[in-house]
């Protein structure tokens, strides 16, 4: 994402899907959870993670789309693409996993009991998988990092469900609709019940970058949704059972930020922009912290605070050298796409992808 949109709406529906994800991490871990109506709205923020999910589908997708339907013809640099996102996800989850490794010790060496977000147990396999994004019965150091293995998988077949769509949006929506239907049959694979979220994301770049005029209807199909998905989800599991309406609800909400100037200017503030910008860092950081301090008696609230604010801090500090127009990331950028041009070219790859706006 560049210029206005991304500052805008987008960085404040990331801060929404973390704050979500914060707040039901508060809930859960709370020995008192849930105590009221709200109690048992939050504790469904864990499907912060299905807009994630569907913002990674629309902000990888948009530039692509962008130039494609307003120049009628573009070109996609596979080895440009890898080496972004390899130097935007590894360097700051490695440098979190390391910061929340030493935290872990530390508490153990100094009497502390073990959060619940954090493992009883914790292997050399376990460190080597995690550090390479392979979750095959991993126990995972941080709760939150299990979305990362499927994030990161879901940078593969990207650029594949791209070339689909701008070439047959009918065979994309075809292939969306049997993932739909695997996803009920496929139990607690979570690759698959993720594929859905991903593309939806694709379409909602599509509708924005066409300036598509739908009225009220994303409104109402967002409330409508979450009514139904919170209604009918029984179980605050993430893998416990496929509810597309998350899904659909989380598409519906993206369309219509991109669509209402009032929900856009209010997603554009300044600290929710702020927030969103640093919502990788949030995420990564924000868990074990919470707990902890929950387990030693804090208030939940200021216990999610503290992980909120220690996530900002993260960003400052570790995330932002990795972020645009930083020396470290161009170097490492330009690095990356001569390694990965070098083997495309060595596998028989095509590097450049001409797309041509055949829609």
């Amino acid at each position: 994402m560049t210029g206005r949109r991304r500052v805008g709406y987008i960085d404040g529906l990331r801060a929404v899907a973390v704050l979500l994800v914060v707040a039901h991490h508060a809930v859960v871990a709370s020995a008192a959870a849930p105590r009221s109506f709200l109690d048992n709205v939050l504790k469904h923020g864990n499907h912060g993670v299905d807009l994630f999910f569907v913002l990674s589908g629309f902000c990888l997708s948009y530039p692509t789309i962008s130039a494609l339907r307003h120049e009628g013809a573009t070109v996609f640099d596979t080895a440009r693409y890898a080496a972004h996102r390899v130097v935007r996800i590894v360097p700051p989850y490695w440098i979190a996993y390391a910061v929340i490794l030493a935290f872990f010790v530390t508490i153990l060496k100094l009497g502390f009991g073990r959060p619940d977000a954090m493992p009883y147990y914790y292997s050399t396999s376990d460190f080597l998988k995690q550090l390479f994004f392979i979750d095959v019965h991993t126990q995972f150091l941080n709760g939150s990092f299990w979305t990362l293995p499927i994030e990161f998988r879901w940078y593969f077949v990207f650029p594949v469900l791209l070339y689909v769509w701008t070439r047959s949006p009918a065979w994309f929506l075809a292939i969306a609709v049997a993932t739909f239907g695997l996803s009920y049959a496929a139990g607690s694979l979570a690759d698959v019940q993720a594929l859905p979220a991903f593309m939806c994301g694709i379409i909602a770049a599509e509708l924005c970058v066409r300036q598509t005029k739908l009225g009220l209807w994303p409104a109402i199909a967002t409330v409508a949704l979450a009514a139904v998905a919170l209604l009918t989800t029984r179980s605050i599991g993430w893998h416990d059972g496929f509810n597309p309406s998350w899904y659909l609800c989380a598409f519906a909400l993206v369309v219509w930020a991109g669509s209402s100037e009032s929900v856009e200017r209010l997603l554009s503030l300044r600290a929710i922009a702020f927030i969103g910008l640093a919502s990788y860092s949030i995420y990564l950081m924000h868990q074990p912290v919470l707990a902890f301090l929950e387990e030693i008696g804090v208030n939940r609230w200021l216990a999610a605070l503290a992980g909120v604010g220690v996530g900002i801090a993260f960003w400052a500090l570790a995330e932002r050298p990795f972020m645009s127009k930083s020396s470290v990331r161009h170097d490492l950028v330009s690095g990356f796409h001569r390694f990965f041009d070098a083997c495309f070219s060595r596998a028989g790859v095509r590097r450049l992808v001409k797309l041509d706006d055949a829609v």
